[in-house]
């Protein structure tokens, strides 16, 4: 019995050198009093899934990858993704396929980078500014002010 042809097609399109390209996000600012704030810092507050975004950060991956990459199960790193995608950190940027013909999702940060904030409303006000005000592949440096 051969492969049938959708699985040899797809075969052929797994790449596994090929990396995602993560998209063009404007950086993203959560304020300790946002309304989506509770979501990520729940979310943030597993050392696991602050390990799995910061592998992120690095580069695009797939469930397994990220699993081998910080040494935990399949499960726990799915787990963990889940609560990144819900909480809007983490996004599926891609897909490839296994050698077997099984989909699997490329996951990438949702935002570049991720500013968390703890302050007055003035003060969360102005940095939500001065990061709007900015490329998003420029840094946001302290003022020398």
């Amino acid at each position: 019995m051969g492969i049938r042809p959708d699985v040899e097609r797809m075969s052929h399109v797994l790449q596994p050198e090929t990396t995602a390209e993560r998209p063009d996000h404007v950086s993203r600012v959560v304020d300790l009093d946002d309304s989506e704030s509770e979501s990520v810092f729940s979310t943030l507050s597993s050392t696991v899934a602050r390990s799995i975004l910061t592998e992120l950060y690095r580069g695009p991956a797939t469930q397994s990858e990220l699993a081998d990459r910080i040494d935990t199960s399949i499960q726990n790193a799915s787990y963990h993704l889940d609560n990144l995608v819900e909480a809007g950190l983490a996004e599926v940027v891609d897909q490839w396929y296994s050698e077997k013909g099984r989909r699997m999702d490329v996951y990438a940060p949702a935002g570049d980078p991720l500013v968390l904030i703890v302050g007055t409303q003035s003060e969360a006000g102005e940095v939500h500014q001065t990061v709007s005000d900015r490329l998003p592949s420029e840094p946001v440096l302290p003022s020398g002010d």
